[in-house]
């Protein structure tokens, strides 16, 4: 008789049934049936080790086994055979997991080239490292596909460890990518009539141009939203100029980036 409290997320494997399976959950779940030497990886690591990613319609749990081993065959499970040694696998949560280094370098099959620098970026940020640019570098030197080495090179080549969010980093690297002066990131600015240092951005200090994202908080959160008001006036005080912009330009980055061009080329830039 079957147990109605209990699901099946993969076959042969039963666990409590819950409104939504976590994927932490679905992970422990097939962890039971992983060989040894295995390890989740790819999107589902990056996920487990909280790197920002574009949504995605795989809901796959992916799991890697050392070659020559066959990749693992089972419902709801994205197998991967490929050279996996000992460095490359770490733990979370008691959980064999690839580490930041092998994961990051996994993404480059899977994801575009800003996604793959804003994941990096995730990495990399100052104020809570989870590995350095070097050793990101000495992970690609190391990386058995020689396909992606290119992208994750190139990847490597625009990051930044002070962009705090993945939206800031898409478009930073779209600039970039455009020929476009690339802003600095997060950068420290003090105002002296204000007496306060304030933290832009994406700066442009030759221009005196802040590129600043609005997320859904700084609008719901009224604190928030004064907090904006009195930055914006103190910044302007200085004679920086700001543009903003929302989730709604990202869906459209060629028109942001049009703006942003015809904002420098106001402010003096004749590139």
């Amino acid at each position: 008789m079957r147990n109605r409290a209990l699901v099946a997320p993969f076959h042969g494997i039963r666990v409590l049934a819950t409104p939504s399976l976590t994927l932490e959950l679905a992970c422990r779940a097939i962890a039971t049936r992983m060989p040894p030497g295995a390890a989740l990886s790819h999107r589902t690591a990056a996920l487990l080790h909280g790197m920002p990613l574009p949504l995605s319609s795989d809901a796959a749990i992916h799991v890697t086994v050392p070659s020559p081993g066959r990749a693992l065959r089972r419902r709801g499970v994205r197998g991967h055979s490929a050279v996996l040694d000992a460095g490359d696998v770490t733990t979370l949560g008691g959980l064999p997991i690839t580490t930041v280094e092998r994961t990051w370098c996994d993404l480059a099959a899977m994801l575009n080239l800003p996604d793959l620098v804003a994941a990096a970026d995730f990495l990399l940020w100052h104020e809570a490292p989870r590995t350095t640019a070097a050793q990101l570098a000495s992970a690609v030197d190391r990386y058995p596909a020689r396909a992606g080495r290119r992208m994750q090179r190139r990847a490597l080549a625009l990051t930044s460890d002070h962009s705090r969010s993945r939206p800031e980093s898409l478009v930073r690297v779209d600039l970039a990518l455009s020929g476009l002066p690339t802003p600095l990131a997060n950068h420290e600015v003090f105002l002296p009539l204000a007496r306060r240092t304030v933290y832009l951005d994406l700066a442009f200090p030759e221009q005196k141009l802040e590129l600043e994202y609005h997320g859904d908080q700084h609008r719901t959160d009224i604190r928030q939203w004064r907090t904006d008001v009195r930055r914006a006036n103190d910044i302007g005080d200085e004679g920086w100029q700001t543009l903003q912009f929302t989730g709604d330009d990202l869906a459209d980055l060629p028109g942001l980036r049009r703006r942003v061009e015809r904002r420098l080329r106001m402010l003096g830039w004749d590139g």
